[in-house]
């Protein structure tokens, strides 16, 4: 990367819009594991269909994390897909899998390094800064996205499309996906719901209740399982369980009320935030959160796994209880105590892009254009190998191949929405057949911000922003994650950051918004 000063501009509540389509908290670490299949780039004797030798064929490096590192099968799954795009496209592709928690890094220096990348998911606060230090082509340059990507303008629509323009200038292509999120939601392991006798007070899914019943739950949880950790906190937490609109995915300059109105407000001196903080505080001074929940980077899904955790700070939609028990591998109940809500920054929250570093933008559009519209391969990526990793039941809908679970499958991610166009795959079994048509409506029927589209250009006060940045990761996993007194935290944090410029942010914030609205012909 060439310059530095842009590193942290971007916070990590670009989060909420992330998990608007995985539902699962960002922050689920993990031991960092990350494999490079350089055995697939190898070049053999065999032919395509087309009459071309694999000396023809183009090479291209995709990368993307999952929560837990490369699955074991990784190259099986991706010599499957070779298998087909060698001969749709000539092109292969060599995927390189990270841990979640270790991504951005792993980006980073491949970035800085020039270090071979064609492809990559610019999710984890990278789309933005990417963009800043001049390290994602345009995709529209030399009509590369109209000549070689009709078929994923066809797919996601321009609509979303335009959604992902930076200063007018396209970098990156959305998923086809959930774009709204239901906010204030937990997944809570469903044998210890039925341990304190809980009775479901809804039809659907979703379980729907107040934040207080939410606490009152954990508290007959905690008080049949002492000593067990009840909820993991996750950088990502605060913004969930919220209305607030970040604003393109930092915290420094926000909408309330799930943006209805375009005025930028200083969150760290909200009543929520406030409220948010105090909650956590008492909830680790109950015994529900582990002191050492901000540094552990252990997937939830794996504590839950090995039944040290009990809940979970999730996102609402349709399918995400199925979702939720598969990442676990026992069954969860999801709780939401807020609305559905799409914010300004949730169609551009993880975009697709290529690198400037990609030495073949021509191939590496051909194969997302590839990914975006074959069902085929849509699936290899989401499910892994029909019959080794899945079956295909009678019902239509899928499910673990026999002997399989989610402890034991080789290719079990739980991140099918972070691909490309998730309607194009087969749905889990456990969930409605007609989930993907339920998504389409949830996106239409979601809140949505008054500013969705915008995005902020935080050149003008890069120094505010890393000054304000630096601040607010002193403070904010601590507060955040209830292991310090709000009451003394959040004055000291405010002043801080009053200090390092965040009112100029806010103001340079809300001149580009109202600038944006202008233009957009909106009042």
């Amino acid at each position: 990367m060439k310059k530095r000063i842009f590193a942290k501009l971007i916070s990590a509540f670009l989060f909420i819009s992330i998990f608007s389509a995985c539902g699962t908290s960002s922050q689920q670490g993990g031991n960092t594991t990350t494999q490079t299949n350089s055995q697939a780039s190898t070049t053999t004797t065999t032919t395509t269909s087309s009459n071309q030798t694999t000396a023809d064929i183009k090479k291209i490096v995709v990368a993307f994390p999952t929560w837990t590192g490369a699955p074991k099968d990784l190259k099986i799954v991706q010599d499957a897909m070779n298998e087909i795009t060698r001969k749709s496209i000539g092109v292969e592709a060599e995927l390189l899998v990270t841990d979640f928690a270790s991504y951005n890094q792993q980006m980073t220096l491949t970035l800085t390094g020039n270090e071979p990348l064609d492809v990559f998911i610019t999710i984890g606060n990278l789309y933005v800064p990417s963009i800043q230090k001049g390290e994602l082509i345009n995709l529209e340059e030399n009509d590369l996205l109209k000549t070689y990507g009709q078929g994923i303008i066809d797919a996601v629509g321009m609509t979303y499309i335009d959604a992902c323009r930076v200063g007018g200038v396209l970098y990156g292509l959305p998923n086809n996906r959930d774009m709204a999120q239901g906010r204030g939601c937990a997944s809570v392991r469903t044998d210890l719901l039925d341990q304190i006798g809980y009775q479901s007070k809804n039809t659907g899914e979703i379980e729907k209740v107040t934040l207080d019943e939410l606490d009152n739950i954990y508290a007959q949880i905690y008080a049949a399982n002492p000593g067990l950790e009840i909820y993991r906190s996750v950088t990502n937490s605060m913004a969930q369980f919220s209305n607030v609109d970040m604003l393109g995915g930092n915290a420094f300059g926000v909408l309330t009320d799930y943006g209805a109105k375009r005025e930028v407000v200083n969150l760290f001196e909200t009543q929520f935030y406030s409220d948010y903080c105090q909650r956590m505080w008492k909830m680790y001074n109950l015994g529900y959160i582990s002191a050492d929940s901000a540094t552990d980077t252990t997937a939830v899904g794996e504590l839950v796994k090995a039944g040290t955790l009990a809940s979970y700070t999730t996102g609402g939609k349709p399918g995400i209880k199925q979702q939720e028990t598969n990442l676990c591998g026992k069954p969860m109940t999801i709780f939401q105590t807020l609305g559905d809500y799409i914010s300004s920054s949730a169609v551009a929250a993880f975009p697709w892009s290529i690198p400037l570093n990609c030495k073949d933008p021509v191939s590496a559009m051909k194969w997302l254009n590839e990914m975006y519209t074959n069902a085929d391969l849509m699936n290899l990526i989401s499910w892994g190998i029909k019959d080794v990793h899945y079956q295909v039941l009678d019902s239509g809908l899928i499910d673990y191949a026999p002997g399989g679970d989610a402890t034991n499958s080789g290719y079990n991610h739980s991140m099918g929405w972070m691909f490309f166009n998730q309607f194009l795959t087969y749905v889990w079994n456990g969930n409605a057949p007609d989930v993907w048509d339920q998504i389409k409506k949830f996106n239409d029927n979601a809140y949505k911000s008054s500013a969705l589209g915008f995005t902020f250009d935080p050149t003008n006060v890069s120094t505010e922003m890393t000054a304000v940045q630096n601040v607010y990761d002193e403070y904010q996993k601590s507060l955040e994650y209830g292991l310090v007194d709000p009451a003394v935290a959040i004055p000291e944090m405010n002043a801080k950051m009053k200090a390092a410029g965040i009112d100029n942010i806010i103001a340079e914030k809300q001149k580009q918004l109202n600038e944006w609205a202008t233009k957009m012909g909106l009042n």
